[in-house]
């Protein structure tokens, strides 16, 4: 085979080989993890807590559809950005071979109506509803208010 045939040989089984990887990544089961989830109680209004953390996927893409807490009489809504303005998600897509970030400013999920009995030190489970992933549970403490209010515009 002259240099050029093995050029090409080599070209095409890296191009093949790219693809599959590729389409291992986007295609097939969802290998969700998640990371850094934190609940940290709003600065601004009593009742009120946000949930970020850092949703990992190494497999195909999912949907969170869903998001639950253990703390009656209380509420998670998923917001998404939409612009500069924050708005309530009825799902979040979550793409194969990525990371999804979910923090202040951005996408993130909000508790809402706590009681006054959920205090910093508080915990809870907070359960994600994936479409193919099923049920993810995780046990979140309430942390303290950051020191100042955060502006984020409402839709």
């Amino acid at each position: 085979m002259s240099s050029k045939g093995i050029g090409g040989f080599l070209a095409a089984a890296f191009t093949f080989l790219t693809i599959a990887i590729l389409a291992s990544c986007q295609s097939g089961p969802p290998q969700i993890s998640i990371q850094g989830a934190r609940a940290q109680l709003s600065p601004a209004i009593y009742g009120e807590a946000m949930v970020t953390m850092t949703i990992n996927n190494t497999g195909g893409a999912d949907v969170l559809k869903g998001v639950s807490i253990d703390i009656p009489g209380a509420s998670a809504m998923l917001h998404i950005m939409k612009g500069n303005r924050m708005t309530e998600a009825a799902m979040v897509k979550i793409p194969g071979g990525k990371a999804t970030v979910f923090k202040m400013g951005g996408s993130h999920i909000m508790l809402d109506g706590m009681p006054r009995s959920m205090a910093a030190g508080s915990a809870f489970t907070m359960t994600l509803l994936f479409e193919k992933s099923g049920a993810k549970q995780l046990r979140l403490k309430l942390e303290k208010a950051p020191a100042a209010p955060m502006a984020m515009p409402m839709s």
